[in-house]
Order: C-alpha cells, then sequence, then structure tokens
C-alpha cells in the first residue's frame, strides 16, 4: 500500500472547548425530560389498552358460551379480535426498523480501498469514536453516518455506515476531506453526542408510532369485510387508535420542539469536534466548497433530463 496521506491536526487545542457547552446541556435535558413525559404517558395508555382487552375478552368469552348463536358468535369474536387489536397497535412499532435505505449506495471494501479505510481508521481513532461497520459510495456531494433504528436502537449500541459522496470527494481536498469526515464522527464520538444520538433514535421511534400505520389499518379493512357486525368493531378499534394516537401526538410535538434546539448544539458540536482535528480553516472552507458543487451537480441533473426528454444523453453516462 502506498503512503497514507493524512493532513496533521492543529498543534494547540483548548480541551475544555471540546466538551459540550451549557446550552446543550440545558438542550438535552429538555429532550430527556419530554422522552419521559412520553413514556410515562405511553405505559398509561398501554396499561388502559391491556385493562380493555381483557374486558373485551371476557365480554366475547361471555357470549360465545352463555349465548351460543351464529351472531353472537360473531361478536364475541369480534370483542376478543377488537382487544387483541387494541393491544397490536400499541407494540407492534417496538419491533419495527427503520432502514435508511439507497439504492444508489455501492458497498466498498478494504481490500478494494486500502488508503481510504486506513485514512478513516485513523480519523476514528483521533476523533475517539468507532470504526465504521460499512463504508459505502455515492454519487451526492454530501457524507453522512446511518444506521437501522429500532425500538431497542435507544438501550442497544448500534452498529453505524458510513456514506462518502463522489460529489463531494471530487470537490475539496484531503484536508478539507478530513474535516467534514470528522464533523460526521464528531456526532457519535465519545466526546461528543451520547445523549443527542439517544434522543434522535427515540425520536424516530415515537414518528414510526404513530404515523407507520399501514399494516394496522390494512388488518383493520380485512377484518371489517367478514361481517356487518365486525365492520362495526372495527370502526370503534379505529377510534381507539384514533384516540392514542391525538394523545401521543400532543407529546410527540413537545419532543420535536425540544430536539430541534438540541439538534443545533449539536451541530455546533460536532463542528468543534472537526475543527480540533482537521483545523477550523478547512471547515469553513469545505462549507463553501459543497455549496458550489451541490449548485453545480444540481445545475448538471437539470439540464440532462430536460435532454433526456428529447431522447439524449451524456457520452458518459449509459
Amino acid at each position: 500500500m502506498k503512503e497514507l496521506l493524512y493532513p496533521t491536526g492543529p498543534v494547540h487545542v483548548f480541551a475544555e472547548k471540546l466538551q459540550p457547552s451549557a446550552g446543550f446541556r440545558i438542550q438535552a435535558i429538555k429532550v430527556i425530560s419530554t422522552i419521559v413525559l412520553f413514556l410515562i404517558t405511553y405505559l398509561v395508555l398501554l396499561a388502559a389498552s391491556v385493562a380493555f382487552a381483557v374486558l373485551c375478552c371476557y365480554a366475547g368469552y361471555w357470549l360465545v358460551t352463555e349465548i351460543p348463536r351464529i351472531i353472537t358468535i360473531i361478536a364475541g369474536l369480534g370483542l376478543i379480535v377488537l382487544g387483541g387489536s387494541v393491544i397490536f397497535f400499541m407494540i407492534k412499532f417496538m419491533f419495527a426498523v427503520s432502514k435508511d435505505g439507497n439504492d444508489a449506495r455501492l458497498e466498498i471494501t478494504e481490500n478494494e480501498q486500502p488508503r481510504l479505510f486506513a485514512f478513516i481508521r485513523q480519523l476514528t481513532n483521533e476523533t475517539n469514536t468507532r470504526f465504521p461497520r460499512k463504508i459505502y459510495l455515492s454519487t451526492d456531494v454530501n457524507a453522512c453516518v446511518f444506521y437501522h433504528s429500532s425500538f431497542w436502537s435507544m438501550f442497544l449500541p448500534i452498529p453505524k455506515n458510513l456514506e462518502i459522496g463522489l460529489g463531494l470527494v471530487n470537490s475539496i481536498n484531503i484536508s478539507e476531506f478530513k474535516a467534514v469526515m470528522a464533523h460526521e464522527f464528531g456526532h457519535f464520538s465519545q466526546r461528543s453526542m451520547k445523549l443527542g444520538s439517544f434522543t434522535y433514535n427515540a425520536n424516530r421511534i415515537i414518528h414510526n408510532m404513530l404515523y407507520d400505520n399501514s399494516s394496522y389499518a390494512s388488518f383493520i379493512q380485512g377484518w371489517a369485510e367478514i361481517h356487518g357486525v365486525l365492520a362495526l368493531l372495527a370502526i370503534v378499534a379505529f377510534k381507539i387508535a384514533q384516540g392514542i394516537q391525538f394523545v401521543l401526538r400532543g407529546v410527540y410535538k413537545l419532543i420535536n420542539l425540544s430536539y430541534m434546539a438540541l439538534s443545533r448544539e449539536m451541530e455546533f458540536h460536532a463542528d468543534t469536534i472537526a475543527a480540533s482535528v482537521a483545523g477550523g480553516n478547512n471547515l469553513v472552507s469545505s462549507l463553501s466548497r459543497i455549496e458550489i458543487a451541490k449548485g453545480c451537480m444540481a445545475s448538471s441533473i437539470n439540464y440532462a433530463n430536460e435532454r433526456l426528454k428529447e431522447n439524449k444523453v451524456t457520452s458518459n453516462l449509459p
């Protein structure tokens, strides 16, 4: 392997500047408070849902056993399903996984790009964070750290992946590249945003719980089409779900408002980490170059789309 080209960092770094600011800590406390409020609200709703389900199951069992007619059997089974559907609505989102998918990403290995992997490994050591689980290339003028989020990712360590846009690589020099990468790793470094990472996961999970309901809606709709009695019970199930969402949505808004303020502090701190290992001048110049490159790329794509309408493509596109 050729000699690694790795820019040196600033000679004088004030260690106290690398610690989260007072503003960050205040915003983090606010976010955690709203998350605790959400968890308490959710647990109360879950307990009420369990009690409702038990009542429905008891009533359904009584109808089936004490008044054994076709209509009462249908109604009894419907009540049991109603209770189960409410529980299903409350817990199914815990096991949903949010995948940050991008078909344009191309995974690369250390055998293919040993110098890049060595560069990233040295940078993760310098920022005191873990090496990415996988590294991908894309066409974007951007770089990001991403991972698959689930309910359990709030409590368990989640391996993170790194995406590097070739548009970014072609727009900045090696020192600026180090600054951009350091900013991304700064979000997850041991000196950085463990609390912010937790709140980010919680925010995504809560969003899924409130708005990712297509499977539940399909289940209820299919159930309602079986019989008129079940259709009435399906309406009850929908109304209960809407009531639960109404309560949770209010708490979710509080979390979002707090998290927006925290996100700003997270960006400031990630910039501080990047400046400490790559120099503030490289961070500033990289941002300027990225903005110009994004504009150029957008213009090129728009031009290509216009020519595509005329059945024309450039020679360097398949």
